[in-house]
């Protein structure tokens, strides 16, 4: 409670009075712990004469603690990974509402299995090896060796800090996995850097003057309560994955006996094997090695090798990359790539997007 006094004064009925008081009202928050002062002067007139000017005592309160803050996602988008990737990052930002400097605890949490994910979808995964980790040089980006603190300390009020939810996926799962994670920070006393302080606990019962009461002021958030101190939001994972066919065509080219003309595999024949790879989505697939052993009974066309070409009607359309037998040169430059060992044949692509097919075919001759 805040008390102003006035003196008592005794004045005349022709007493003529007014009274002035000192300071406007802040533009900004105060910060918490200010004591604030101010006196009263009062001027008057006896019989029509001027009288002094009366002062009244300074009346004084300290600046409560509001105690409030936000966390909210970052990016607006789930984070795409596969099973099996590790240090996988969420990213949120936790905002210092409160009129005071403060620690924050960071709390990660996954959600419950077929609870609603933040972007779409259902939670049917959990992650592991889940930690926070809060952003030190404020780049927005995840650094494993920079980003090692796990509390924000010190966050001056009106400040930002960004933070991360870094976790590893499992090698296995379900189709369309998705897990949806969050993050709660727990708004903690400041003061001492390099240290978490202990959580901040609202004043109960009526206020002082003299002391800094604490007053919670913070919204309900998706996993806490309203005016409690804390702040939450959620984020989640979805797997990308791709269903791939792969098809293996044999087609007669040419035979020493009729030419091209309705070829047949006798001796001397020339095969061309077509490799079909199809990603049925709804990921991407990278890192497309296919490798062909070539089969008893032929003999390896050298120089016959063609990578990341496309198909048409359910065979090898005549594009893609030229490669030679060998893993070096100039033919290694491009996306494709293509060699011979002596047994097999290897053919390399970097992607194949969802619903679209690449293929690799290379040539034999019937012994």
């Amino acid at each position: 409670m805040i008390k102003r006094t006035l003196p008592a004064i005794l004045l005349g009925t022709t007493a003529s009075l007014a009274i002035v008081a000192g300071g406007a009202q802040a533009a900004t928050a105060t910060v918490a712990g200010t004591e604030i002062t101010n006196v009263a002067k009062v001027k008057y007139s006896v019989g029509g004469t001027p009288q002094p000017e009366v002062t009244s005592n300074t009346a004084s309160f300290v600046v409560d603690k509001k105690v409030n803050l936000t966390v909210t996602e970052v990016g607006n988008s789930a984070t795409n990974v596969f099973f099996g990737a590790t240090a996988q990052v969420t990213t949120f930002k936790v905002t210092n509402l409160t009129n005071a400097t403060q620690d924050f605890r960071l709390v990660a949490g996954q959600q419950g299995t077929l609870s609603l994910t933040a972007f779409g979808g259902v939670d049917n995964m959990d992650m592991t090896n889940v930690h926070v980790y809060v952003d030190a040089n404020d780049d927005g980006i995840y650094q494993a060796g920079t980003d090692t603190a796990t509390f924000i300390d010190e966050l001056a009020a009106d400040g930002s800090k960004t933070v991360f939810i870094v976790a590893d996926v499992p090698a296995t799962g379900p189709i369309g996995a998705i897990a949806g994670v969050s993050l709660t920070a727990v708004t903690a006393n400041g003061g001492g850097a390099g240290a978490l302080g202990i959580d901040v606990v609202g004043t109960s019962g009526a206020g002082t003057d003299a002391g800094v009461d604490i007053v919670f002021a913070d919204d309900a958030g998706i996993l806490d309560g309203l005016r409690d101190g804390k702040s939450s939001a959620y984020d989640q994972y979805t797997v990308g994955t791709a269903a791939i066919n792969f098809v293996k065509k044999a087609t007669i080219i040419s035979d020493p006996v009729n030419g091209i003309l309705s070829p047949k595999a006798v001796p001397g024949a020339v095969v061309e094997y077509c490799l079909m790879v199809t990603n049925g989505g709804p990921g991407s697939v990278t890192d497309i090695s296919i490798t062909d052993n070539i089969p008893a009974g032929t003999t390896y066309v050298p120089g016959s090798i063609w990578s990341g070409g496309t198909t048409l009607l359910g065979t090898c359309v005549i594009d893609g990359t030229p490669e030679d037998d060998d893993a070096t040169g100039l033919d290694e430059t491009d996306i494709n790539g293509g060699n011979f060992d002596g047994t097999k044949v290897t053919a390399t692509m970097p992607v194949i997007l969802p619903l679209t097919t690449v293929s690799a075919r290379f040539r034999v001759v019937i012994n």
